[in-house]
């Protein structure tokens, strides 16, 4: 594909994310793309089969961003904790930046044709189990916890993928806050180091105190006539 096709391409892609995000799948039609866009309604199906061809391409675009930085991330020579956080970061970035992109790939998935639909599920399906290859990774050498690696990746991206529907690209919270968020939530979980320190703190204390009761009766019984 040349590269002037191309750059037209990304226009009606985007023009119809963009008119999708605002009045949902259903209300959005090819007349209002091309009224958008200034092109006729023939011109687009040079480009696209029709509107599911649209919605098909969206969500490829999206998902295909997804998985190509996943895939260069895995191959870093990085430790497992670093690659996590570039996962997370990136992820964040691409749905603040891209956000009707976003929003149509997450909220009109049921709109898909049912063959994109399961195509779509299966790359998901790789995408998940990729970042759950990358918390494997870090079980195994000990720089995680031990705990159930996929639900480590539905807690983890259940969160950055719901971004969509409440964060304000231009509000205070930048990708960067976000993700070190996320990741502190994931790293460390939600107890503050003195909630665990105090309990192990009394019993400490508890063992201190027994062991002092036990070396007083033993002196006192050393000491009686």
């Amino acid at each position: 594909m040349n590269l002037k096709r191309q750059a037209v391409r990304e226009r009606i892609l985007q023009a119809a994310a963009d008119l999708i995000c605002e009045r949902g799948y259903r209300a959005t039609t090819l007349d209002d793309i091309a009224r958008h866009l200034g092109m006729s309604k023939a011109s687009l199906y040079g480009y696209f089969v029709g509107k599911d061809g649209i919605l098909a391409a969206i969500s490829q675009e999206t998902m295909g961003r997804f998985s190509r930085a996943l895939q260069e991330i895995a191959r870093s020579p990085l430790p497992p904790h670093e690659k996590l956080r570039r996962v997370v970061h990136h992820h964040v970035e691409l749905v603040l930046t891209h956000r009707s992109f976003l929003t149509v790939f997450f909220s009109e998935e049921a709109s898909l044709p049912a063959r994109f639909a399961r195509a779509m599920a299966r790359q998901k399906d790789r995408y998940d189990k990729g970042v759950e290859k990358l918390i494997q990774e870090g079980i195994r050498q000990g720089v995680f916890r031990e705990v159930p690696p996929r639900l480590v990746v539905y807690a983890l991206l259940g969160m950055v993928n719901w971004l969509y529907k409440w964060c304000d690209p231009a509000g205070p919270l930048g990708a960067e806050e976000i993700a070190r968020a996320y990741l502190d939530f994931i790293e460390r979980g939600l107890l503050a180091p003195k909630a665990f320190q105090e309990p192990q703190l009394r019993r400490r204390l508890l063992r201190l105190r027994r062991e002092m009761d036990a070396l007083s009766q033993l002196l006192a019984s050393h000491s009686a006539p």
